[in-house]
């Protein structure tokens, strides 16, 4: 649905003046000029995400977020949205750390506009008994997950606070230099109202430690914060298993089915840092 043409003559630039950028699931992108970016929903369902993000983004950079400036958003002739343009590329990883400072500010923000929606936690024994029922996995491999769920639940709160998060904190969204200087975070079409732990959840596990690291020296509130990422994680990686086709042209590193429940199985094999080797049941 993109409306291009349409888009350049209300906004008065010419074609030559656009370079196609590496979109993601939602959005076609385009280097307009040398300073700016433009984004344009690549379906009519996608377009109330670029809405949503027209509202978050002068939100997350008041409270202090690295983020491009919203410079223009409108919805005729068809939707679309100007930002400011980033230094840094998403090749480039950033340090960890630096990641967790920004989710910091961003996780002050406790209200959002209406075109956030709020997610609620998800009850993870009604996820495996359902792969279970409907033969995703066996009836042992249910009662280990159960159990391990029970085991994460006693250290994550009931109501966990609610707070703005990004909601697709993953490598494809961070901007760094190649010193790994972050610039910024980037697509804000999953933002939503949610437990913060969520925005550690699609990072590389690897990466997670110093995130949380950085996160905590930044100031982020006390707490059991690693058995709640994990909670997180587990109840991700096991979604995805409902929907095995491979998507070999996309960008992130969780398209592959398997790739979060196989993240998960790399880090605790790989002498994580305490808390972490406590987390798994017994002789997991």
């Amino acid at each position: 649905m993109t409306g291009l043409a349409e888009i350049l003559a209300a906004i008065g630039r010419r074609p030559e003046e656009l370079t196609p950028l590496a979109g993601g699931v939602a959005n076609h992108a385009y280097l307009l000029g040398a300073d700016l970016v433009l984004r344009v929903p690549r379906s009519e369902s996608f377009a109330a995400d670029l809405r949503k993000e027209a509202a978050v983004i002068p939100i997350v950079r008041a409270a202090g977020v690295k983020t491009a400036d919203l410079v223009e958003y409108a919805e005729q002739p068809a939707p679309y949205l100007i930002t400011t343009r980033l230094p840094g590329t998403e090749t480039d990883a950033p340090a960890a750390d630096q990641v967790g400072r920004e989710l910091a500010k961003l996780h002050t923000v406790t209200a959002a506009p209406p075109e956030v929606p709020r997610d609620d936690l998800t009850d993870p024994h009604a996820t495996v008994d359902g792969l279970a029922r409907d033969g995703w996995i066996g009836a042992a491999d249910a009662t280990w997950l159960g159990e391990w769920f029970t085991r994460l639940a006693a250290r994550v709160p009931a109501a966990p606070p609610t707070v703005l998060v990004h909601g697709d904190v993953a490598p494809q969204n961070l901007l760094s230099t190649p010193d790994g200087y972050l610039t910024g975070l980037i697509d804000w079409g999953d933002a939503a109202l949610a437990d913060p732990a969520v925005d550690f959840a699609k990072l590389p596990f690897a990466s997670v430690p110093a995130a949380l690291a950085g996160y905590r020296e930044a100031g982020a509130p006390p707490g059991d914060w690693e058995p709640r990422i994990l909670w997180h994680r587990l109840l991700w990686a096991l979604g995805r298993t409902r929907d095995p086709r491979p998507q070999p042209s996309a960008r992130h590193w969780s398209a592959p089915p398997a790739a979060r429940l196989l993240d998960l199985l790399h880090f605790f094999t790989t002498d994580p840092p305490p808390p972490w080797p406590s987390l798994p049941p017994p002789n997991w």
